[in-house]
């Protein structure tokens, strides 16, 4: 394909009605702040990705040994153990580790195999005041020191001095807990970016697991990924929020860190889209968007009043806090972006977390153990909880097959849970199709700005194969 030059790529599709998001967010009531004036600093050109990184073994072992075991993961959140000696597994392709809270406020994590012949020492999420082999009883403190071996008379090589379980890097950072098996990898601030000054007062660590769910997904890890990754896909794949979110308007940032890339997607919502018919108004967008999000967060708020002679944005954003501040017992001072539209966060390679207040979500793809072919695809929603109030506890995973839905095994995920029914409706024809592909050119096609970020991660995928 051609090369474009980075002054010729088009850089989004609006009009004076139907605003680019850039204008939107400088005519925000609150002020434009320091994350919505912040810039991506690169433009991928990388248009034509190969369809057999998709599908070929030879290629996934490659991903499992040279990113998966070497970059910062996304493991688990603060508040999935709550308790000292609770525990999780976090599988990745055929590596297992295990996530323990060892103390207080301290967490460990530990490569999840005996140090006696291999057994699994944590196949699912439990709690107990050591941990302890299931085959032979060897058993450790939650901090992996060595506490006792039956029989030890026959080990005497085997000390509490050279015992203990080997250790996984672990870091924290708003209450998610990140691994990562390279012990001389620089440190999870690195690979973060912005993310820590664009979430300040979003802050994550103040939130919890409300819903949850894990699908299987017939799709590599990284079509599935890309299915998020942008928005021009919701014309034709979601064809009712055409009128209310503006996705041809949308803003695409890549910001390079030291260890690869955060990108970000940010799409308005409160604006029809460049493809809605000329009958869709603002007023008719925001009062559908508020609409949707009394009936899945504020179902006790009164429908707001909106003057289509005056910013609907404005007023919009100003119900969402009147809404907020009724269910949660106290104010919020955040920009009408952050209440109204959706700005998805991607960390490199396989972590997402949502700067919205209507969409705040968390996405987590994960490889299959042993299919190219397979993946996981792991939502939470995150929300806050009441003013005085405990911390509510994380809820528990629903797995989801193949084949199953995602609106009808989760609801309370609401009218988002068809949507993401639609998504999964797409991938496995993308995995199935791209097989078919005419041998002279199995390569896609894709669009200079809007699919910029899947052409960003490809290139980190070649730097770090290329190790």
């Amino acid at each position: 394909m051609a090369v474009i030059a980075e002054r010729d790529v088009v850089k989004g599709y609006g009009s004076k009605e139907r605003p680019l998001l850039s204008e939107l967010w400088s005519r925000d009531s609150r002020g434009p702040n320091a994350a919505m004036q912040a810039r991506g600093d690169h433009q991928p050109n990388n248009r034509q990705i190969d369809y057999a990184r998709y599908h070929d073994p030879a290629f996934f072992q490659q991903e499992l040994d040279k990113i998966w075991n070497r970059q910062w993961l996304f493991a688990c959140r603060e508040e999935d153990i709550p308790q000292v000696g609770d525990r999780v597994p976090l599988t990745i392709g055929p590596s297992s580790y295990f996530i323990v809270r060892s103390d207080t406020d301290s967490f460990k994590a530990f490569y999840n195999s005996c140090l006696h012949r291999g057994t699994k020492l944590c196949a699912k999420k439990e709690q107990a005041e050591t941990i302890r082999c299931p085959y032979h009883a060897w058993e450790w403190n939650v901090d992996g020191r060595l506490k006792r071996i039956p029989s030890h008379w026959d080990f005497p090589d085997i000390t509490r001095l050279n015992g203990a379980l080997p250790e996984v890097r672990l870091e924290r950072w708003g209450g998610f807990i990140f691994i990562n098996a390279d012990k001389d990898a620089p440190p999870l601030l690195d690979a973060l970016g912005p993310m820590p000054d664009h979430f300040a007062a979003f802050a994550p660590e103040k939130r919890y697991t409300k819903a949850r769910f894990r699908k299987l997904v017939r799709a590599n890890w990284k079509i599935t990924q890309e299915a998020f990754q942008e928005s021009y896909h919701l014309y034709a794949t979601h064809p009712e929020g055409v009128p209310f979110t503006g996705d041809s308007q949308s803003q695409y940032d890549i910001f390079t860190t030291p260890l690869g890339a955060v990108g970000r997607e940010a799409v308005p919502s409160a604006v029809p889209s460049m493809h809605a018919d000329s009958s869709a108004t603002a007023h008719a967008a925001a009062m559908v968007a508020a609409q949707v999000q009394q009936m899945w967060h504020y179902p006790d708020a009164t429908l707001p009043d909106i003057d289509p002679a005056q910013d609907v944005r404005a007023q919009l954003g100003d119900w969402l806090r009147q809404s907020y501040e009724q269910s949660y017992g106290r104010p919020i001072a955040e920009s009408d972006a952050v209440m109204i539209d959706s700005s998805l966060y991607f960390l490199y390679p396989h972590f997402t977390l949502w700067l919205s207040e209507s969409v705040p979500f968390v996405y987590q793809f994960l490889p299959h153990e042993t299919d190219p072919n397979l993946c996981y695809f792991d939502v939470r929603l995150l929300m806050p909880w009441r003013e005085g109030e405990p911390r509510p506890p994380a809820a528990e995973p629903i797995e989801i097959g193949a084949d199953e839905s995602i609106a009808e095994k989760a609801p309370a995920y609401g009218f988002l849970a068809m949507i993401f029914d639609q998504d999964m409706s797409n991938l496995p024809l993308v995995q199935q199709g791209l097989k078919a592909a005419n041998p002279a050119a199995p390569y896609s096609r894709l669009g200079a700005y809007q699919e910029g970020m899947i052409q960003a991660w490809h290139e980190l995928i070649d730097r770090d194969l290329a190790r």
